[in-house]
């Protein structure tokens, strides 16, 4: 009966063994692979967490909260502080709008942008634009020195309500907003001693 009785123990055993090693076993669960959906992929690359520097500063360009000088302003301001980060001699190309809205992109010696495409201050064209939505006009007086020209509510430039801010932030004044021609005889060629 002492046999008997240590055999029921040992299989009792062994078949405890047998369980314990079956259950203790890591179990390997596969994937249920989802089909990709095209609402599941990015339509966009990922924007960065931060706004770049010149969008922050052009927030409120050509918006009901600015007037077109605060723009102006705002823009210059960008500029300079674009110049700061971008080092060198000419940081600014001394070229046309597309030119200097190319360097704010990213096209610049340290490739960095400094606005986006979505910038309120550029058009579709990747043109820096004033209010009204004309591209701007740029004079480069060196490199240092960059004035800034709006063509105003009438949308056409060199006229009188045309707004221009000198490098130096102050703006012109109607008189001196569009000086006579070179071309032209001014009042002075009536007094001169004739040859």
């Amino acid at each position: 009966m002492a046999i008997k009785r240590y055999l029921g123990i040992l299989a009792a055993l062994i078949l405890l063994a047998l369980l314990l090693a079956r259950f203790s076993q890591p179990t390997v669960v596969e994937p249920i692979a989802a089909p990709i959906s095209s609402e599941m992929l990015p339509t966009e690359p990922p924007q960065p967490t931060q706004p770049l520097p010149g969008d922050q500063i052009l927030a409120n360009y050509g918006s009901t909260t600015s007037t077109a000088k605060q723009d102006l302003d705002a823009l210059a301001h960008t500029l300079a502080n674009y110049s700061i980060l971008v080092k060198g001699p000419t940081p600014l190309p001394l070229g046309a709008n597309e030119e200097v809205a190319a360097a704010l992109l990213g096209k610049n010696r340290i490739k960095m942008p400094f606005i986006s495409a979505k910038c309120p201050a550029l058009n579709d064209s990747m043109q820096l634009i004033d209010r009204w939505g004309t591209p701007l006009f740029f004079h480069a007086e060196s490199a240092d020195r960059l004035d800034l020209r709006s063509a105003g509510p009438d949308q056409k430039m060199w006229t009188a309500d045309d707004l221009h801010r000198a490098h130096d932030g102050s703006y012109l004044s109607p008189e001196k907003l569009n000086p006579p021609s070179l071309h032209q005889p001014s009042s002075l060629d009536n007094h001169r001693p004739s040859r």
